[in-house]
Formats: structure tokens, C-alpha cells, sequence
């Protein structure tokens, strides 16, 4: 009883020494209300518009009296997916070259001449694309576009290259071999122009389980929660740990000053959670209630470590910031998480702020909390505290020895 007592009264003298932080903490308070609705609102407007891109246009020319170009403008203008962001115009090479420098077409495609014939007896002539070098973007849609024709042709001549060698093992009675090719080739262009039935839409989000707004939102939540570090550099250093080996000396361990300190720093984040949480997407009370205790006790090792571990608050904001920051970018809370990098994408799963996501969505309804970001709360918590103890127990017999 005597030990509960004496912890009581240590947290409230710790509550009294951080409540002289109010105004910063009223800062951070409005902060996490406005800043991450914000700027959800704001990532879903700009994923859901998308940039502003109004496609390109290819101009196809020929030797003079080749009809290809035009062939190519009707055939080709008539094909949705690609319609959507090209548009094909035939000229003659001389006026193509000239829209090109005014701006008017993107780039001009020179056919050289039997081109068609060229490919259907698989001769494959070389094309010249000519491009601006002041559009690397479309430049490089078009070789993009250029290399997906490539393989499919690749593709649809091995079939037509297998069909013939069958042919030419037992041709069949009363069938000419140029018929064959120009049927086989037939077929395969039929397949090209209806290769949509080929595939099935799937539409993915930009922030995979949560809807983008809601992503952002908790995770700029679980950011500044983090980064909050320096706020309580009061209560883990200077002259409120001086007095710890002396109360070791009356019997009281380090153990009572430190938990008080990360009490307090719950009593003060938690404010900061639960109101963020609800208006982020609100969910069953006593569960997000939970969900935010949890979070403010995470928060709160985590503050500990940094204001033990650094010599100055300048010390612990640079380190608060930068792991913070960096577990905010693995999460996805700049890019979206399907934009990153392969090996930056996978090691999502070890960043503190997709744990404190998942943790912060699982009142709302629209995920469970993973195995794996329940191993990392709890492990690195433990692992957390038993270090700010140790840094604690060191910083205190140091305060004491500096006196």
C-alpha cells in the first residue's frame, strides 16, 4: 500500500511538472485535429483526379502512294484502350517533321515502304521514331507503347511461325501456303484487336486496405504522435532525476520515476488520439478508447527512449523527427504505398506507424490488427522500456554525480 501510495504521488508531481508544457501540447492538440483530415481530403482529391495528362499524338507517314498510314489512323483510332491516350494522324514525312517542331504532334512514326508485307513474312523492317526532346514523358510513354507492340508481335509471330512449320510437316490437300499465312495472320490481328476480352479490370487503391483519406489521416496521427518526444524532456531530465539515488537510498527504486513519467506522457497524448481518432473515422467507443490507450502508451516508450538517449532537447527533437519521418515514409504516409519502391514496399510491415495504423483502424471496422504488427507493438514496447529503464537508472546516478 505504502508503494502505491508513493507512486501515486510521484505521478502527480510528474503530470504537475509536464502541465507546465500546456500551450506546446495545445499546439500539438490542434495540430493532430486539422493537419490529417487536411491532408487526406487533400491525397484523395489528388489520387482520385489523378495528373493532368492529355495524351499524345503520333503522327505515321509513309514512302509516297502508301496507304498503311491511313489504314493505320481508321484501324487503330478505332481501338478504346489505346484511343484513351493516343491519337493517330497520318501524313506525309515532310509535314509530319514540321507539326513535330510547332508542337503539334508528339512524334512521327516513318514507315519504311512494304512495311505490312515486312511484317507478315517476318522480315520485321526497321522503324524510325522521331521525338521531341523537349517531352520526356510522352517520349517515354511512346517507347513504352512501342516495346508492349514489340513483344505481342514477337508473340503472335512464334505462333505463326509454329503454324507453318506444321504446314510444311503435312500440307494439307488443296491449301496454298500464302493463303495459310495471310489466314494465320488474319487470325492473330483479330486477337489483337480483341485482346480486352482477354483480360479482367481490377481496379486497386492507391493506399491498398484503407480507404486513401482514412490512410493518411492516421497515419500523419501516428507521426505526430511520435514526434512528440521533446515535449517530455522535462520529466527524464536536469534536476527531476537528481533526486532518484537518494530515494534509492530510502529503498525506492528508479522504477516508480519512470513509469510516472510514461503515465503522464499517456495523460497527455491520449487528449491528443481520441478526439483525432474520431473525427478520423470514429468506430465502437470502448474499443477506440483501447485502440488510442494503446497508441499513447506506445508513444510514450518511445518519448522516453528518445529524451534518455539524447544529451539536449535539440537532441531528442533531431531524433524523434528522423525515425519518425522514416517509419512515416515505409508506411506509405508520403508516397502511397503502391508507388514505393519494391524493397522499400516490404519492409513496410517494420514501420512503427503501419503498426500504430493498424492498431488505430481496428475500432472502425475496416481491417484487423496483423500477428506481425502486434509482435512489433509489444516486442519493441518491452524492448523500449527496458532500455529507457536501464538509460534512466545511468542518467539519474550521472544528475546526482554532477551536483
Amino acid at each position: 500500500m505504502d508503494t502505491l501510495r508513493f507512486g501515486a504521488t510521484y505521478f502527480k508531481l510528474t503530470l504537475g511538472r509536464l502541465c507546465q508544457q500546456r500551450w506546446l501540447l495545445a499546439g500539438l492538440a490542434l495540430l493532430c485535429l486539422l493537419l490529417p483530415l487536411g491532408a487526406g481530403q487533400a491525397a484523395n482529391t489528388l489520387l482520385s483526379r489523378g495528373v493532368d495528362f492529355h495524351g499524345v499524338t503520333l503522327a505515321i507517314s509513309a514512302p509516297e502512294g502508301d496507304g498503311v498510314p491511313q489504314m493505320l489512323e481508321q484501324f487503330m483510332g478505332d481501338m478504346e484502350d489505346i484511343a484513351q491516350y493516343c491519337r493517330i494522324v497520318s501524313m506525309d514525312e515532310e509535314a509530319a517533321l514540321s507539326a513535330l517542331e510547332r508542337g503539334e504532334v508528339t512524334a512521327v512514326l516513318a514507315l519504311p515502304e512494304n512495311f505490312i508485307r515486312g511484317v507478315m513474312w517476318g522480315e520485321n523492317p526497321d522503324l524510325r521514331l522521331i521525338v521531341a526532346g523537349d517531352r520526356p514523358l510522352e517520349s517515354l510513354l511512346l517507347l513504352w507503347v512501342g516495346q508492349s507492340a514489340c513483344d505481342i508481335l514477337s508473340a503472335f509471330q512464334s505462333g505463326v511461325y509454329a503454324v507453318l512449320d506444321l504446314y510444311e510437316e503435312a500440307p494439307p490437300p488443296g491449301l496454298d501456303r500464302e493463303d495459310v499465312v495471310l489466314d494465320i495472320n488474319l487470325r492473330y490481328i483479330s486477337l489483337a484487336v480483341d485482346r480486352t476480352d482477354m483480360f479482367r479490370t481490377e481496379e486497386i487503391s492507391a493506399t491498398r486496405t484503407l480507404p486513401v483519406p482514412l490512410h493518411y489521416a492516421l497515419a500523419l496521427i501516428s507521426y505526430f504522435a511520435l514526434s512528440a518526444a521533446p515535449l517530455f524532456v522535462p520529466v527524464y531530465s536536469g534536476d527531476w532525476l537528481r533526486p532518484q539515488r537518494r530515494l534509492r537510498a530510502a529503498g525506492r527504486g528508479t522504477a516508480a520515476g519512470y513509469w510516472s513519467g510514461v503515465l503522464a506522457g499517456m495523460v497527455f497524448l491520449l487528449p491528443l488520439l481520441l478526439p483525432a481518432l474520431l473525427l478520423a473515422g470514429g468506430g465502437e467507443p470502448l474499443s477506440l478508447v483501447a485502440s488510442a490507450l494503446g497508441m499513447a502508451l506506445y508513444c510514450s516508450l518511445f518519448s522516453s527512449v528518445c529524451c534518455l538517449a539524447a544529451r539536449s532537447v535539440a537532441g531528442c527533437g533531431a531524433a524523434a523527427f528522423t525515425i519518425s519521418l522514416a517509419s512515416l515514409a515505409l508506411a506509405g504516409g508520403i508516397v502511397p504505398p503502391v508507388l514505393l519502391p519494391g524493397p522499400m514496399g516490404q519492409l513496410s510491415g517494420l514501420s512503427p506507424v503501419t503498426w500504430l495504423m493498424e492498431l488505430a483502424a481496428r475500432p472502425m471496422g475496416i481491417c484487423q490488427v496483423s500477428a506481425s504488427a502486434w509482435a512489433g507493438l509489444v516486442l519493441t514496447g518491452v524492448g523500449m522500456a527496458a532500455l529507457a529503464l536501464f538509460l534512466y537508472r545511468r542518467r539519474a546516478d550521472s544528475e546526482e554525480v554532477g551536483l
